[in-house]
């Protein structure tokens, strides 16, 4: 079919059957679409659709026409007002259909899976901005490397970076230096974060890690990131150890500002439940004291 826009048109049109979204970028400023991503109705095979955004976005701007994208964009499927989604392939009108009809905590959920965990920060305070969480319940995670990366801005907005900044080689969140994406949400907070200081084969590193209960696994221990230097000279490790002592620091205060984020969903539960039962007493309370 290559070269054959008609071809590959209308067997996508007949055997395209949707069930993710994913991205596929670099920089969030060179995202040019997100994909909608699934298999092959003939084959089983992966198939994937790439939807354009419009270009030269950023910011708002960029993350409005991101969601925007993934919540109304159906390719291969009319719709009516009458019989919504119809065409050739039920299974493609169906993921569609619920999709339309999902929550928008599932919503928010699914939107910021599309992104790297050094961007997974910035898209979750927009999400929190542009669609606050109804519920006590509805918190959206961070992840090893998210939370691996909101510990390296606080040190840079706090001026206490730019030393370790200037003979770093580089600092990379786990997903991204292991060449995988397992995007670990972390669902507890009884865990310390240790950052490792170590020689290489070619430099210094430190590699920080989650040691204790951050989910439901049963884990003990997470990579969440890299920092490496090239140098190895008795200043270069004072320095790397000075950095230790930092996102030491900066990793506590992140984690105890924000635990909420982080507390077991049955607790959260419970929080609510409890939340719910306040909320109708004092309801009772004030109908009684309008009856006296």
């Amino acid at each position: 079919m290559a070269g054959n826009t008609n071809a590959a048109t209308n067997f996508y049109d007949a055997n395209f059957i949707p069930n993710t979204w994913k991205s596929h970028y670099s920089r969030l400023s060179e995202c040019a679409g997100i994909v909608l991503a699934g298999r092959c109705k003939a084959c089983y095979g992966d198939l994937e659709e790439l939807i354009p955004i419009p270009n030269g976005l950023s910011g708002d701007d960029l993350f409005q026409a991101i969601y925007d994208t993934m919540q109304t964009a159906h390719p291969y499927a009319q719709t009516s007002e009458h019989i919504d989604y119809y065409g050739i392939c039920d299974e493609r009108n169906e993921f569609y259909r619920r999709r339309d009809k999902s929550s928008q905590f599932q919503r928010s959920k699914k939107f910021l899976e599309l992104f790297h965990d050094y961007d997974r920060e910035q898209a979750r305070l927009w999400l929190e901005k542009t669609f606050p969480p109804q519920k006590h319940t509805e918190v959206l995670r961070d992840t090893g490397g998210s939370l691996f990366c909101s510990v390296i801005r606080m040190a840079k907005e706090a001026g206490e970076f730019a030393k370790a900044e200037s003979i770093l080689d580089y600092v990379l969140p786990c997903e991204h230096e292991d060449s995988i994406h397992d995007k670990v949400k972390l669902t507890a907070y009884e865990f310390d974060f240790q950052p490792i200081l170590n020689y290489g084969c070619e430099g210094i590193y430190i590699d920080c890690y989650l040691a204790g209960k951050f989910d439901e696994s049963g884990r003990f221990r997470l990579h969440v990131g890299t920092l490496k230097t090239l140098k190895r000279d008795a200043e270069t490790a004072k320095i790397m150890g000075e950095l230790c002592g930092l996102l030491l620091h900066y990793a506590s205060e992140y984690v105890n500002s924000n635990l909420h984020r982080y507390t077991p969903d049955k607790d959260l539960e419970r929080e609510y439940q409890r939340q719910l039962e306040q909320e109708a007493k004092g309801t009772l309370a004030e109908e009684g004291n309008c009856n006296d």
